[in-house]
């Protein structure tokens, strides 16, 4: 565990051990989860101040009739691995009554985790791992990516997610990647929701729809920038025996984590909507100068801004089952084929609608239900004892697969990875003798073969593709054991088993 920290921002005061509140604040209700082994940085907590600004945003609203009486922002939460967004910090949580927060979404929307438990054991992975970095770069970089979709399945799988794409795509279609989508269709039940989030249009995505005929497109199968990844891992150490069993964790055993969301399919679909609150607000009304606009539930744009959620939501779900699809094609090609099972799939920038519950909007921040929260339909099987977490640390460090306690407190949330210490730009400004040690010890697959004798000519190629992993080198994360401790401590989520990566894929 890391020394911990005496210093904190003088805004905050402490209420326990795990919780902290912003000084003076009656309203709306915000807990900050942190316990004293976790910084939360000055920067998350200046943009945390301006989130809370909507409440008196909402009252002004209210007043011109523009949200009803009801309206409300009810709570904030934060999570441990807050840190600096773009308005809104990463790892928020926000509970509204009658209106919607775009911006509390995000960009990438659907952006989430899958883990995939299998029978291959660890000492087989490490003993090809030169074939398998091989096989990953050309499945993932090098054209090796084969998902050809009709434009009616694409909109099936915009419209309706999952089961769109089980009701469109026939048995009989076995080409590209498909084989192993019928092979794993009962993976379904184990994604939130199905993975099929209804929508009643497609919202400017016909350039993306294409042609009639079966085409491969750029976007499906994408790992995106950033911190997004596709990793094998090992079982580490079981720490919950019962539902390390149920879930089909064992030591020594090889894991796959995907961890991407909508890439610009995401980002097309939150420009539909992001013009439309300004258009509501009146022209005398000082707009906020945060950009933290709302959109109605009584508004029609309500309907178009809820199409385009379910558009990239469904998006993301099939971009990380294809992820892990091409991990497998790999896998099975190099080690020979072996059973796998999908323990479950989420998305951690999304909006839930929940009966009689309020609007829960999350912005890097995992669902943490248990059974009796989440309920029958969710995706989320009885059998597994509560939902399953996955929190992620920096590359290079262990990830942690969690359950959710249901607490109410949290809004059923918890974090969705260790959360950054240090911006990409501090990063690069990072300790290059650590960044050079960390890249002789473990191996990471990008589009550069740094190996190529061809690109050891272009020194400038190879020095961007290195500045880009540095931005995500371990040192730029806050400690994910702290993160886990805070989780557990307040009864948030309680950890099941550490898993330690093998190999990470990065796009």
């Amino acid at each position: 565990m890391s020394k911990r920290h005496s210093f904190l921002d003088k805004r905050l005061g402490r209420l326990d051990d795990t919780r902290l509140v912003v000084k003076g604040l009656i309203h709306p209700e915000t807990t900050i989860f942190a316990n004293k082994d976790v910084l939360v940085e000055s920067s998350a907590v200046d943009e945390l101040l301006q989130v809370l600004e909507l409440d008196e945003t909402v009252e002004q609203l209210k007043e011109r009739k523009i949200l009803p009486a009801s309206a409300e922002l009810l709570k904030v939460v934060v999570t441990p691995d807050v840190h600096k967004g773009s308005g809104i910090p990463i790892g928020t949580v926000l509970a509204t009554r009658g209106f919607v927060v775009p911006a509390a979404i995000g960009n990438d929307i659907g952006c989430g985790m899958r883990l995939h438990t299998t029978d291959w054991k660890a000492d087989e992975v490490l003993s090809k791992l030169d074939e398998l970095e091989k096989g990953f770069r050309h499945a993932y970089f090098e054209g090796g990516r084969n998902i050809p979709m009709t434009r009616a399945q694409r909109e099936a799988l915009f419209k309706h997610g999952l089961a769109g794409l089980r009701t469109n795509v026939p048995q009989t279609q076995q080409d590209g990647l498909w084989w192993l989508f019928h092979q794993h269709a009962s993976d379904i039940n184990h994604v939130e929701q199905c993975g099929s989030y209804q929508a009643s249009r497609t919202c400017g995505l016909d350039d993306f729809l294409g042609p009639e005929e079966l085409t491969r497109d750029s976007q499906i199968g994408s790992i995106g920038g950033g911190n997004h990844f596709v990793e094998v891992q090992r079982v580490e150490r079981i720490l919950d025996n019962e539902l390390a069993y149920r879930w089909d964790l064992r030591v020594g055993q090889v894991t796959l984590m995907v961890h991407s969301g909508s890439v610009a399919i995401g980002h097309l679909c939150a420009e539909q909507y992001a013009t439309i609150p300004r258009s509501l607000y009146p022209k005398d009304l000082k707009h906020p100068h945060n950009k933290l606009f709302v959109i109605p539930c009584t508004d029609p744009a309500y309907n178009l801004f809820l199409d385009c959620l379910h558009n990239a939501t469904n998006f993301a779900f099939a971009n990380r089952m294809f992820l892990a699809l091409m991990a497998f094609d790999v896998l099975n090609t190099t080690l020979g084929e072996r059973r796998s099972l999908l323990l479950y799939d989420t998305p951690h920038n999304f909006m839930r609608i929940d009966k009689n519950l309020p609007l829960i909007h999350r912005k890097g921040a995992c669902p943490a239900r248990n059974y009796s929260v989440a309920g029958p339909g969710s995706g989320l099987g009885q059998s597994l004892l509560g939902e399953p977490v996955l929190v992620p640390g920096s590359m290079g460090s262990s990830s942690y697969v969690l359950v959710g306690l249901g607490n109410p407190e949290a809004l059923w949330s918890a974090s969705h990875g260790a959360g950054r210490r240090l911006s990409r730009g501090e990063a690069l400004k990072g300790n290059n003798a650590e960044f050079e040690k960390f890249m002789r010890t473990f191996r990471v697959v990008t589009p550069v073969d740094f190996n190529r004798q061809d690109l050891r000519q272009r020194p400038d190629i190879i020095a961007r593709k290195l500045e880009d992993i540095k931005t995500e080198a371990p040192y730029a994360y806050k400690n994910v054991e702290a993160v886990v401790a805070t989780l557990n401590e307040a009864g948030i989520a309680k950890p099941v088993a550490e898993l330690k990566p093998i190999m990470t894929i990065k796009g």
